[in-house]
């Protein structure tokens, strides 16, 4: 009888650990779920905002660079048809580029929310 009595103890022990387990687990899920969720809400706003500040930066950047050109060659259209082939080439050179791009933002967005141990 003793042994079924330590053998009932032992399982309702085993079995409120298991519980406690798969509830600890979940509550890490939600934790672990809701720092990706804020972390790529957080990247993508500066992203917006930083991309937004540069846009106009280079969109300044175009016209003065355009009315320089535009001055030396005496020629406005011209001036602005060269900054506008310098954008395309700048758009093909990415074009290119783009493989190495995207595996350089995988591999820096793969450390921040891969590396549990920096982030929790």
């Amino acid at each position: 009888m003793a042994l079924f009595n330590s053998l009932e103890h032992t399982t309702n022990t085993a079995v409120k650990k298991g519980e406690t387990f798969l509830k600890n687990s979940e509550q890490y899920y939600k934790l672990k779920t809701f720092q990706v969720v804020t972390l790529s809400i957080s990247l993508l706003v500066k992203a917006t905002i930083i991309g937004l500040f540069l846009l106009i930066a280079f969109i300044f950047i175009a016209v003065a660079l355009s009315n320089v050109i535009s001055d030396y060659l005496n020629n406005k259209t011209l001036g602005y048809l060269l900054v506008a082939l310098l954008y395309v080439v700048f758009a093909i050179i990415t074009y290119i580029l783009r493989k190495s791009i995207e595996n350089s933002i995988i591999k820096n967005l793969s450390k921040n929310f891969f590396d549990d141990e920096e982030h929790i």
